[in-house]
C-alpha cells in the first residue's frame, strides 16, 4: 500500500468519525431545538423543509433537480466494478455492503471504494494523478461537516452569547416572530 493512500486514508476515516460525532450531537441539538423554538412556529402557515442531514430550513421544496450529476471518472468506474462484484448480495457479499459501494460510486468517493477494496482484497493501483480523486472524497466529507456545523441549531448550541442572540435574532426577523426571552434564558447564560 502506498503512502499516499495511507495518509489520505487516515485523513479519509478521520473526517468519517467527525461527521459521525457531530451529526450526533446535531441530533440532540434538534430535539432541544424543537422543545424550546417549536411553538412558535405552530401558528405560521408555511411549511417549512429541513434538510435533516444539515439543518437547513427552506420555505420552498427543494428541487430534486438542482443537482446536476457529475460525469464518472474511468478509474472510479473501474474500480467500482471490480468491488462490486465482491459486495453484490448474489456473490457472496451483503446487501448492505453492496448499498455502502453504489452510495460511494454515486457521490464519487473514491476513496471510500478503496477502503471497501482494500479490506476485502482487491487490489487498486494508485498513482500520483489519483490525488485529485483522493482530495475529492476528503472534501466531501470535510463540506458536510462544515454545514452541520454551521446550521442554525449547532450555532445556538456550541456559540456564545453573542451567536446565541444573533440565532435568535434572525429567526425574528426570517420567520416574523418574537421570541420570549424567558423560555430561552438558561441557554443564554455561558458562564
Amino acid at each position: 500500500m502506498s503512502h499516499l493512500y495511507k495518509k489520505y486514508s487516515y485523513k479519509y476515516e478521520f473526517l468519517k468519525l467527525e461527521l459521525e460525532d457531530y451529526t450526533d450531537q446535531f441530533d440532540e441539538y434538534s430535539i432541544e431545538w424543537k422543545s424550546l423554538f417549536g411553538k412558535y412556529f405552530t401558528n405560521i402557515k408555511t411549511e417549512f423543509w429541513v434538510n435533516e442531514s444539515t439543518g437547513e430550513m427552506r420555505k420552498e421544496k427543494p428541487d430534486d433537480f438542482e443537482t446536476v450529476k457529475e460525469e464518472k471518472n474511468t478509474k472510479i468506474k473501474k474500480l467500482y466494478r471490480k468491488v462490486c462484484i465482491k459486495a453484490h448480495p448474489d456473490k457472496g457479499g451483503t446487501l448492505e455492503e453492496f448499498n455502502t459501494v453504489k452510495e460511494c460510486y454515486d457521490k464519487n468517493d473514491y476513496l471510500g471504494l478503496i477502503s471497501y477494496a482494500t479490506e476485502n482484497n482487491i487490489d487498486v493501483e494508485l498513482s500520483k494523478e489519483d490525488t485529485e480523486l483522493l482530495d475529492k472524497s476528503c472534501t466531501q466529507l470535510e463540506d458536510k461537516i462544515t454545514k452541520v456545523t454551521n446550521s442554525l441549531i449547532f450555532k445556538f448550541f456550541t456559540g456564545n452569547e453573542t451567536i446565541k442572540n444573533a440565532v435568535i435574532k434572525q429567526l425574528e426577523v426570517e420567520y416574523k416572530v418574537k421570541i420570549n426571552e424567558k423560555d430561552i434564558l438558561d441557554k443564554l447564560d455561558t458562564n
